[in-house]
């Protein structure tokens, strides 16, 4: 059976690496600016594909082009693999060590192409930094949040470059019989630039998958939160207060709500601006949610005011809980100097289907509307104060 000419592989890679960083670019340039890393991987597949482009001219123009200028490429598209990664993950790539060992491996491919003229030479040089570079992006891509089936899939991508050049490390005895022969026939070459083209592709399909899977996050946060506070908005509340509602009518457990307001909110912001009244905004919702479970709902419903959804909480817990919050602002009142000294008051209530001395409400609205009663007492009452 007639193998295919490894040519047709490097040209392949070729044009599915810069029709890939065309993708990647048109993302880069559409998503929100805190997806990093983007243009990094735009810019490593464009790399390396044009290093394939130009193995695949070798014999029709010099080596120094299509070997030199190709494997700098190469790495260098690795390491934009790499600082892509460090980018989209939150942390800060560091040029100079990876660049220096970048300008090291070329000037030994050189002495290895004019020098030595060790074919052998620069298939192992390489081999080995396709295993650190593909180690690296592996462990890299494990760690990406959200973690979904795009990491997993990039993970395995750069897991299979590793083992391809593993492999290719290996046989590099059986598959290499004369000095500078990268366009023999051979299974094993073969397999190798098969597989670097088509990893060129997977590469790509991973970044384009944790991208949108962290765009689809982001999307259904800001549909869900507050953007000023990370608290639950008044849609998302409701969503998920109604199944706690059926959860709790089925099961016969009580459910609490609490209604908060911050006391003379008006006059911080009269007197020390809005950007100031937004930190004490964010200052409550972080100290309420502080003294919170992880079943319990938050949610900002406009400007200072704020609901607290707790399940499976009986009157005597629900108010424990709204004092336990009173306390915590008061306080810390003034600690903060940053921050102007300021309250909160807090209204409770409670619904609990056929359990004697509690009120039972028709729906949820009706056990909002008792909170927010119990809330205007307190404020009528002095403020910085809990009523039920």
């Amino acid at each position: 059976m007639e193998l295919i000419d490894p040519r047709t592989f490097l040209v392949v890679a070729n044009l599915l690496g810069l029709l890939c960083a065309m993708v990647l670019w048109v993302q880069a340039r559409s998503f929100p600016a805190d997806i990093e890393g983007l243009y990094d991987w735009a810019k490593a597949v464009v790399l390396m594909a044009c290093a394939a482009g130009l193995t695949s001219l070798r014999g029709f123009i010099p080596d120094a082009v299509s070997i030199i200028l190709a494997n700098g490429m190469m790495l260098f598209g690795e390491l934009f693999l790499i600082f892509g990664l460090l980018r989209y993950t939150g942390r800060s790539p560091r040029w100079r060590p990876a660049l220096d060992a970048i300008i090291g491996l070329t000037l030994l491919m050189v002495w290895l192409t004019y020098g030595s003229h060790s074919y052998q030479g620069r298939l192992f040089i390489m081999s080995l930094a396709h295993i650190s570079f593909f180690s690296l992006g592996a462990w890299l891509a494990w760690r990406i949040r959200p973690a979904g089936f795009g990491n997993k899939f990039l993970t395995s991508v750069f897991v299979l470059g590793a083992v391809v050049a593993l492999w290719r490390l290996t046989t590099l005895t059986m598959s290499v019989r004369e000095a500078d022969e990268i366009f023999d026939r051979n299974l094993i070459q073969q397999i190798y630039l098969g597989a670097f083209s088509l990893g060129i592709l997977g590469l790509s399909i991973g970044f384009i998958l944790v991208a949108n899977e962290r765009l689809r996050e982001e999307l259904e946060f800001l549909a869900t939160r507050d953007p000023m506070t990370g608290a639950l908005n008044r849609r998302a509340f409701f969503v998920r207060a109604d199944i706690e509602w059926a959860r709790s009518v089925r099961s016969q457990r009580p459910i609490a709500v609490i209604a908060s307001d911050i006391d003379f909110f008006k006059k911080v912001n009269d007197t020390y601006g809005h950007h100031v009244g937004d930190l004490v905004i964010k200052e409550y919702v972080k100290r309420a949610s502080g003294m919170l479970r992880l079943p319990d709902i938050l949610s900002r419903f406009g400007g200072e005011e704020f609901v607290i959804l707790l399940p499976d909480t009986g009157l005597k817990e629900a108010c424990l809980v709204a004092e336990r919050i009173r306390k915590e602002v008061e306080k810390k009142k003034g600690k903060d100097k940053s921050l102007p000294p300021f309250t909160v008051s807090l209204g409770v209530a409670v619904a609990h289907s056929g359990l004697r001395g509690q009120v039972d409400f028709p729906d949820l609205e009706a056990l909002l509307a008792h909170a927010d009663a119990a809330l205007y007492r307190a404020k009528q009452g002095g403020r910085n104060r809990v009523e039920h």
